[in-house]
């Protein structure tokens, strides 16, 4: 079982770098891509989105509202589910709760990475 914690500054920061950079490779390669090659811009767009949704559904984790439960999802269920921000600054996914079985806005939490032993 890995332990969670609620996202820092850090990881907001980190976060919207990496989909920064998405849509920056995106742009440019648009101007080189889109008249000639178009197929390849379009498996460029789709590949660079599905590493980021991989990236998202290794390291993040859900709590349930209502049961307090903590839970992972599948890299599926993290691209097609809808998800948000909240006014306070925090962020949900729209889930099912494995546990109670409730649909709710799931509070996004992150994977605290295991400390190496020496």
């Amino acid at each position: 079982m890995c332990a969670y914690r609620k996202p820092k500054r850090s990881d907001w920061t980190k976060s919207l770098f990496f989909i920064g950079v998405y849509i920056a490779v995106i742009a440019v390669s648009s101007f080189f891509l889109l008249l000639s090659y178009w197929y390849l811009w379009i498996v460029l767009v789709g590949g660079g989105l599905a590493i980021l949704v991989l990236w998202h559904a290794t390291s993040t984790a859900y709590h349930c509202p209502k049961c307090g439960a903590n839970f992972e999802i599948s890299f599926l269920t993290d691209f097609f589910s809808p998800h948000g921000v909240t006014k306070s600054g925090g962020a949900w996914k729209y889930l099912k709760c494995p546990i109670c079985s409730t649909r709710s806005k799931m509070e996004i939490l992150v994977k605290k990475k295991a400390k190496s032993s020496p």
